[in-house]
This record gives structure tokens, C-alpha cells and sequence, in this order.
């Protein structure tokens, strides 16, 4: 029978219980706030988002540093760790450039914000073993998770090799390629995984590890000021997803029944991807993935937009006035 009323509490949740990972931090945490604030206003059920993650412009950071804000002063740092935390998020930094060496451990900027971290709440992705082991001797506050990059580097994924991530760090992220071997999902170490649902590549892309090296060159390249931007994504097939406009094949993101699946096997915490710098398509997968399908999703993405297209308006006059400075 039809309802003239919306689902309501975890009535309105795809996976009752279930937690997200999401980016936005240094991006448009704002507009994450305000969606959690406007869910729980129509639904009385606010978005169980545990982490935001994302990084200023340092040289650690193995995120899409050429898409976030500049967050330069360490004020304004401090001010978007912090908010995350009032709004009941951990927020998570992603240093995970898998290059690094001692020389780079002495890095100024990127040592003042994890000291940040350490005193407001908040955590670090790694994929580098060297930045871990710093970060556990010096900022012993912070969680340390392992990057789905980790996994690019490794040909044996096995069950000892994701028990292993289990031991060594806070949090771990399955290979995407790995959210379909149902024999290993059900040996693996839940209480610690994560589960990316929004993967736009193929089904074991060969270029996975040269996409990462691809963002720590122009990193460098960005931040220093030496070298040039490899263009990789204009070699790339998959991303960004505009190039399967005229694929016959899917991607690997999993549909929502299969989300459920994992979820039905124990996993809790379901982490969506970031490589994008386009709202529309993170909140329609942020709202996909988290809300009720048939009423709740299609109820609450379509107002929404007014709000995305909002902030980008904003954002586009916010930066003509400072050219204009």
C-alpha cells in the first residue's frame, strides 16, 4: 500500500547500522554539514558519517591535490579539523604518497598538521610504512589507516595479507577488485575493513599503480614547482567517468543490492571514493548508498541539488573576488 508519509529513523537508512567514509574535507565540508543537517530534518535520521577525509597542499598528501581549496594557514587548518569533530566526524588526512623517505619525514608543513590533528581528533591514511611509523612515535593520538593504495603494490591479496593490514593499523581498505571473491570476504578481518562501493575503474585495471605514482609526480611538480604534470588521466580509459559515456561495460561500482550483501556479511563501514570535483555526483552516490531506495533516495536528492548548485555559485564568486584582489 502507497504511504503519503516519509520513512523515518534507520526506516530511511539502505544499511541500518552501517557507517561511511566519504571525502569532502578541504573540498566542501560545508555542503556535507549541511546534507547530514537536512537528512535528519526530513527523515530524523542523520547520515552516519564516521570519517571525511581529504589534505591541504602538502607534499604527503596522495589525494586529488589539484582539485582542493588553499588551505595555507594553519588557522583555517585547525578551523576545518575542528569542525568536522563538532559535527561528530573524524576527520582523516590523506598522506598517502607511497614515495616518501626519511628527508621527507622532516617536512614543516606536514609535521604542524598532524600536530593539529593530534590535539583536535582526526586520523591519517598512509600507505607508507615509514610515514606510520612516524606518526605512531610522534603524534600518538591519531588513527593511522591503511590506503587503498597499499593495495596497488601488492600482488598476493590474500587472507594473511589483509590480516596483516588488520594487525598493523587502525583501519584497512579491501581492493576494489576484491569486494566480488565472496570466499575471501568471509575469512577477512571485519571489525577493521572498509569497503569501497564507488569505484569508477574496470575490473583489474592495469594502470591502478601508475595513477597513484601519476599524483605523487605531480605533487611534486605542483608544490615544488619542478618537473611536469604527467596527464595521466588523458591516457586514462575509465576516469574521469565522462569516458564511459559510450562503454558497453560497467564499472566496478557496486549496485545496492550488492552493498547489501557485504553489509549482510558483517562489513560495517563503506567508504566512497574521491576522485571527483563534481558534487552532483558524490551526494547522488552518498544518498544511493546510505539512504532507503525506493522513497528516501529519490526524496531526498533532487531538493538537494538547489543546495550543490548554491555552493557552487558561491565558491565561483568567492574566487572572482580574490583575482579581483
Amino acid at each position: 500500500m502507497r504511504t503519503s508519509t516519509l520513512p523515518q529513523g534507520e526506516q530511511a537508512a539502505l544499511l541500518p547500522g552501517a557507517h561511511y567514509s566519504v571525502p569532502g574535507l578541504f573540498l566542501y565540508s560545508d555542503l556535507l554539514y549541511r546534507c547530514m543537517d537536512e537528512t535528519e530534518a526530513r527523515f530524523s535520521y542523520r547520515l552516519p558519517i564516521q570519517y571525511a577525509y581529504g589534505s591541504p597542499k602538502v607534499r604527503w598528501n596522495c589525494g586529488r591535490l589539484m582539485l582542493t581549496e588553499d588551505y595555507n594557514d594553519l588557522g583555517r587548518i585547525r578551523a576545518e579539523l575542528a569542525g568536522a569533530v563538532t559535527h561528530g566526524i573524524t576527520p582523516l588526512l590523506t598522506f598517502s604518497a607511497p614515495d616518501l623517505t626519511e628527508e621527507d619525514l622532516k617536512d614543516p608543513m606536514g609535521n604542524e598538521i598532524l600536530a593539529i590533528a593530534n590535539e583536535t581528533g582526526g586520523g591519517v591514511i598512509v600507505s607508507s610504512p615509514l610515514l606510520r611509523d612516524h606518526i605512531r612515535a610522534h603524534y600518538p593520538h591519531l588513527e593511522v589507516h591503511a590506503s587503498v593504495i597499499l593495495t596497488a603494490f601488492t600482488e598476493e591479496r590474500d587472507l594473511a595479507y589483509y590480516e596483516g593490514l588488520a594487525r598493523d593499523y587502525d583501519r584497512y581498505v579491501l581492493h576494489p577488485d576484491d569486494n566480488f571473491r565472496l570466499d575471501l570476504l568471509a575469512q577477512l578481518p571485519k571489525d577493521k575493513a572498509e569497503i569501497i562501493v564507488n569505484e569508477p575503474c574496470g575490473f583489474h585495471c592495469p594502470q591502478r599503480k601508475e595513477h597513484y605514482l601519476s599524483i605523487t609526480l605531480d605533487q611534486a611538480a605542483l608544490i615544488e614547482e619542478r618537473g611536469e604534470l604527467t596527464d595521466f588521466l588523458d591516457r586514462c580509459p575509465y576516469v574521469p567517468n565522462k569516458k564511459q559515456r559510450e562503454m558497453k561495460e560497467r564499472n566496478i561500482a557496486l549496485d545496492t543490492d550488492e552493498v547489501t550483501a557485504l553489509h549482510q556479511m558483517g562489513f560495517s563501514l563503506f567508504k566512497l571514493q574521491g576522485r571527483l570535483d563534481i558534487p552532483y555526483a558524490f551526494f547522488f552516490d552518498l544518498f544511493r548508498y546510505s539512504l532507503e531506495s525506493r522513497v528516501a533516495f529519490p526524496a531526498m536528492y533532487p531538493p538537494f541539488c538547489f543546495d550543490i548548485r548554491a555552493h557552487l555559485k558561491e565558491k565561483a564568486k568567492r574566487r572572482a573576488q580574490e583575482k579581483q584582489r
